[in-house]
């Protein structure tokens, strides 16, 4: 039994839901979609412990990490697959940006964060669409514990990440060419690159019934559903 109940409030209160109290965070979700005056509330019926969730603009999260290593680590990244004449889709494109969002906003490092973004490349062409999200669950792991594991065996430091292409280029080619069965391989523990890979995807997914809060794994998630279903309209 889901112990988490899901409501709205207006911008700004404190804890004053406006909606009904669910255990289907569905309904919140489509408000938090269309206004732009409404937070997230999270109320746990087992614990009493209760959390806010104000949802960061689009255009903010734009600016905040723009002329950031993060920014410079998504245009290295794309020029590595533009230079390996892959192609990029713009649900693929979405992830990246929301990946680096999470990532800048939790403070995680570059190299969690490149992680991620491999894993996510790596996963969208590699995986036919039908069973994509199928994929995503059994794989995105794997990908990320292993792209994490070479850059930290190769000693790559963060300006190494953003100022050659040699250590994306190399692994993305490692990872694409690998047999599927080796993508699920995965390390024990927490998984920060994972985690990053993982939010970015499902959110990617907002506007689709099956999107599911509790698919998310960080609160920096829980902060951007609005921004993610505007960056999938605008794309």
């Amino acid at each position: 039994m889901n112990v988490w109940q899901y409501a709205v409030q207006q911008t700004g209160h404190d804890f004053e839901p406006i909606s009904k109290w669910s255990s289907d965070a569905q309904a919140a979700i489509a408000q938090l979609k269309v206004r732009g005056d409404v937070d997230l509330l999270a109320w746990n019926t087992a614990t009493d412990a209760s959390d806010i969730y104000p949802q960061y603009a689009l255009a903010d999260l734009v600016t905040r990490i723009d002329h950031t290593t993060y920014a410079r680590l998504l245009e290295r990244l794309a020029s590595v697959v533009d230079q390996a004449k892959l192609p990029v889709l713009s649900q693929l494109q979405r992830q990246w940006y929301l990946a680096s969002y999470v990532a800048a906003f939790s403070h995680q490092s570059l190299l969690n964060t490149a992680a991620a973004l491999l894993s996510l490349t790596v996963l969208q062409l590699k995986t036919p669409p039908l069973v994509l999200a199928t994929a995503a669950q059994s794989q995105l792991r794997g990908l990320a514990d292993q792209a994490r594991c070479w850059l930290l065996a190769a000693q790559v430091s963060d300006l190494q990440l953003i100022a050659t292409d040699k250590p994306l280029a190399t692994l993305l080619t490692h990872l694409i060419e690998q047999t599927p069965d080796l993508d699920e391989c995965c390390v024990t523990g927490k998984a920060v690159g994972w985690e990053l890979a993982n939010d970015a995807y499902w959110l990617s997914q907002v506007e689709s019934p099956t999107f599911k809060l509790e698919q998310l794994q960080t609160s920096v998630a829980y902060r951007l559903i609005r921004a993610a279903y505007l960056e999938r309209s605008l794309g």
